[in-house]
């Protein structure tokens, strides 16, 4: 089991494959599993990187707010890359890990051969429905931390589906159901509630530099993602970008929609090998 130590947080990664790496950062709540249906096509061509998050999966939780940040992720990303000797790589991530690739763009641009940004957080463009006035925010989080304290994460998860606010294919399927309450049991306390904290209520520093990234970009989200309107300004802002829609389903596209998903990125990184022109946007 690779890790990573740096200062009091012990890393956890891991590398599979060879050729071009690929650097993939999974979601809130997630881990390096999140990518593992998708290895047996990553891994015969790049050098696949994943990682679990500070606060994720087998990697230190540590608690506070300072210690969660989109830059503090971003620079968990590049503390990794250069130790395992990689300057440049493709970029890649989902929701929270879509606001860190984002934010490690920012920071390490010329470290960027490509960025793939799916159902991305981070940007601070909500639509709508995610549009709850301050105050509400801090009670309903207050609340769930609360009960995340003094009954478990698991607890919090099984509480989400009853509720109807886990993710629609977990709600229709018991089998997505089993799948998600495993998940939630690897997330820690202290992660859920200080990276959830963060990615709710912060934005990615710079933001605004978003215009200035000229890497080939992909711009991934599904139809019904309270997100999409952080995509469209994503899709309307990055200047050599390609937009792929993904119909018929909500967050977690690599999850939820993998073939689709699947495509977008294949697509992508096909045409960017022939020299084409990807700026277009694409409907799957």
């Amino acid at each position: 089991m690779p890790i990573l130590t740096h200062e009091d947080i012990h890393q956890h990664y891991e590398v599979y494959g060879s050729g071009e790496p690929f650097f993939l950062h999974h979601g809130l709540t997630s881990s390096c599993e999140m990518w593992y249906p998708h290895l047996p096509w990553l891994s015969r061509k790049y050098q696949t990187i994943l990682m679990d998050a500070r606060g994720h999966g087998m990697t230190t939780a540590p608690a506070g707010d300072e210690r969660y940040s989109w830059e503090k992720m971003a620079d968990d990303v590049n503390r990794l890359l250069e130790h395992l000797g990689i300057e440049r790589a493709i970029i890649g991530g989902l929701s929270m890990g879509g606001g860190v690739s984002l934010a490690f763009a920012l920071r390490y641009p010329q470290k960027v051969k490509y960025l793939i940004l799916c159902d991305s957080a981070g940007t601070g463009v909500r639509s709508p429905q995610m549009q709850v006035p301050s105050e509400e925010m801090d009670r309903q989080m207050e609340a769930r931390e609360q009960m995340v304290q003094q009954y478990g994460v698991v607890e919090q998860g099984y509480r989400s589906i009853a509720a109807g606010l886990a993710p629609k294919p977990v709600l229709e399927d018991p089998v997505l159901q089993d799948e998600y309450i495993e998940r939630m049991s690897h997330f820690s306390v202290n992660g859920s509630i200080y990276a959830s904290r963060f990615v709710m209520r912060t934005v990615v520093e710079n933001v605004e530099r978003v215009r200035e990234l000229t890497m080939p970009t992909l711009v991934v989200i599904g139809e019904e993602d309270a997100l999409v309107p952080a995509a469209e300004w994503l899709r309307d802002t990055l200047p050599n970008r390609r937009y792929a829609f993904l119909k018929g389903v909500g967050h977690a596209t690599s999850r939820y929609k993998p073939e689709a998903w699947r495509k977008a990125v294949l697509d992508f990184l096909d045409d960017l090998g022939q020299g084409k022109d990807i700026r277009s946007e694409v409907v799957l």
